[in-house]
């Protein structure tokens, strides 16, 4: 008797769960017994990098938002005083309906003038003293260029970096992974690129860093 009484048990705890499990149906908002949740995607409208000239007005091109293909309202964090050149960023953000917050952010960069005619210094750069590493120069608005490296070895430092006359060189104050970094340099005819570079956090104050355009 009491062989049939747990047989019975087990078939009525059997019957429970398979009840139990045709009743989850997976839709956009619920997966079994997970609830679905949309993050904002947050695209932005125009360049993440982009340049105004000292004294001209900079229009923000702003963030597409939306949650689920719904449009939602953003905040932005950051402003650009284009009374002095420098480096600014924009960061837009967004709550979704569960409370989860996106984010991007734009680099905006105030030039003290306008560039020479058909400036354009981008290319491969190769470290002096060993050709094994490398950096690329990418222009990314007017007179504004990023590169992959502005250090050398095994330490990889990307900066975004000011040219305006094709031999001057002004690195504005910018966060890193190694503190915030900041310098000039120097661009000769021949491609000698040179980068003078300070990391007060990390000691550092004037480091040249000499590269060769290929």
């Amino acid at each position: 008797m009491k062989n049939k009484i747990i047989l019975f048990s087990l078939l009525v705890f059997c019957a429970f769960c398979s009840c139990n499990k045709d009743t989850f149906h997976n839709t956009d908002e619920q997966v079994g017994e997970s609830k679905v949740t949309h993050y904002v995607v947050l695209k932005l409208q125009g360049p993440g990098i982009m340049s105004v000239v000292k004294g001209d007005t900079f229009t923000d091109p702003g963030v597409d938002a939306t949650e689920n293909g719904a449009t939602v309202p953003y905040t932005v964090a950051g402003s650009v005083d284009t009374g002095t050149p420098g480096l600014y960023v924009l960061t837009y953000s967004a709550v979704n309906k569960d409370g989860f917050s996106s984010s991007v952010s734009r680099t905006v960069v105030v030039i003290p003038a306008h560039e020479a005619a058909d400036l354009d210094i981008s290319g491969q750069y190769s470290y002096i003293g060993s050709t094994t590493y490398t950096s690329t120069v990418t222009k990314q608005a007017e007179g504004v260029y990023s590169t992959d490296n502005c250090w050398s070895g095994a330490t990889v430092i990307p900066i975004i970096f000011v040219c305006l006359d094709g031999a001057t060189i002004d690195i504005p104050a910018q966060a890193t992974a190694y503190g915030e970094l900041s310098g000039s340099g120097t661009l000769s005819p021949t491609g000698a690129l040179t980068y003078v570079v300070s990391i007060p956090s990390q000691g550092i104050n004037n480091s040249n860093r000499h590269w060769q355009k290929q």
